[in-house]
């Protein structure tokens, strides 16, 4: 094992701050009991050069342009796996910010707020627009919105996938852990980071389960729409991501008409 690669490894000695920002959900490194700022810069830059080197766009063509809505949830991370996994990543904070782009994603967060967000500037249907005719992948908070119904307790969502999702069903901030399981993402078992995440409790016949946690769904798709319930974006795997990035590809590809349906 490279020295690199040793480094790598030590990147899963890490925990999640329970008293930390409810969105972040950073990691934090120690050394001799002590957190070690300079350790987890590095350890970063190393894995950003794996994992770019590791993402293969398609020669000669231009990157997808995904965004990310940058209300709350550490879109920031969204942002660099998008980039590592082959895309170009544009932050949105406004509805008019999702034209000409091929993808959008909804980072966690609150939920509750990003609603209120939406719908006090006016944001709410124009997302659902776009959902109708794009691939949208949607992370915790992302995955109630995306939701057909939500409960615990009940509130509005954009209806686009075929699931209903119970809020906070692992308990609070303290809860939060990290599990490697098995899915069907080729390669090794897939790392998944759950910070005070929700649990899909229906499926609808046409969602396919990629992932799953105590026999409970925590990684779905349907069609062009994705969902998570836990944060990939905090893992060092990009497969989620890249999985996305050829959702996206995929529909572009599409003629107009077919990507309409």
């Amino acid at each position: 094992m490279t020295k690199m690669e040793q480094q790598q490894r030590s990147i899963e000695k890490t925990r999640l701050n329970p008293n930390g920002s409810k969105s972040a959900g950073e990691f934090l490194a120690f050394r001799n009991g002590k957190l070690d700022l300079r350790s987890i810069d590095r350890l970063e830059a190393e894995r950003t050069a794996l994992n770019s080197a590791a993402a293969d766009p398609l020669p000669g063509k231009n990157l997808p342009r995904v965004g990310v809505l940058a209300i709350q949830g550490n879109y920031a991370s969204h942002s660099q796996a998008l980039t590592e996994a082959g895309a170009e990543p544009v932050e949105v904070r406004k509805p008019e910010e999702l034209a000409g782009l091929d993808g959008l994603i909804l980072p966690g967060g609150e939920s509750t707020t990003i609603l209120k967000f939406l719908e006090k500037h006016r944001f709410f249907e124009a997302l659902g627009d776009f959902c109708q005719h794009h691939p949208v992948f949607g992370t915790c908070a992302g995955a109630i919105l995306l939701a057909r119904e939500v409960r615990n307790p009940a509130q509005r969502s954009l209806r686009v996938l075929d699931v209903v999702v119970e809020r906070n069903a692992y308990g609070r901030q303290i809860d939060s852990t990290i599990l490697t399981a098995e899915s069907a993402l080729p390669g090794e078992p897939l790392e998944m980071v759950f910070i005070r995440a929700p649990r899909i409790v229906e499926i609808g016949a046409g969602v396919k389960v990629l992932a799953r946690r105590d026999g409970n769904p925590v990684l779905v798709q349907q069609g062009r729409i994705m969902a998570a319930t836990f944060h990939p974006e905090l893992s060092r795997d990009r497969r989620v991501h890249r999985l996305f990035v050829e959702t996206v590809i995929g529909a572009v590809e599409q003629p107009a008409g077919a990507r309409a349906q």
